[in-house]
């Protein structure tokens, strides 16, 4: 399949789809390709957020909160995003729990106003269960240095 914004948009009806192995293989591709560079899938933020919305299977939320957390969301998309976002962090999936915050940090590097929210988050996602959230929490706070600045020592 050549990569282009028609494939895109067929894998993004796709991953709408009823059946959730057509979602998770559509959503993989994506994936996949977003990480490959190819700048199509890029300008998609809005759908990806509109698909998330309506997502039920924990490994479609999985990826395609994995692809939001490396692109720029539209600010027209902030505001369904940050509805989403809190419901995720307490997913029964720790992957998709892990990933929702890095979302929230994302979102919060671009927004000042959201990083006292998104640090006393992350600090409270220290403290979970799965140790695949504890481990996204200190990849969290080494690429964006604004979520360790609260004063606080590290245990």
């Amino acid at each position: 399949m050549s990569r282009n914004d028609d494939s895109v948009a067929q894998l993004l009806a796709a991953a709408g789809h009823d059946e959730t192995t057509v979602q998770v293989g559509s959503t993989w591709i994506l994936k996949r390709w977003l990480e490959e560079g190819v700048p199509e899938v890029e300008g998609m933020a809005a759908n990806l957020v509109r698909l998330l919305k309506s997502a039920t299977y924990w490994e479609v939320r999985l990826h395609l909160l994995q692809m939001l957390a490396s692109i720029r969301v539209p600010a027209r998309s902030l505001p369904e995003l940050k509805r989403l976002l809190p419901m995720l962090l307490t997913d029964d999936n720790k992957f998709v729990r892990a990933w929702a915050l890095s979302v929230l940090a994302e979102i919060a590097d671009q927004s000042d106003a959201m990083r006292k929210d998104v640090i006393s988050r992350i600090q409270d996602a220290e403290n979970d269960e799965a140790a695949s959230v504890r481990a996204r929490v200190r990849q969290i706070q080494k690429r964006y240095k604004w979520t360790t600045q609260t004063g606080r020592t590290k245990r």
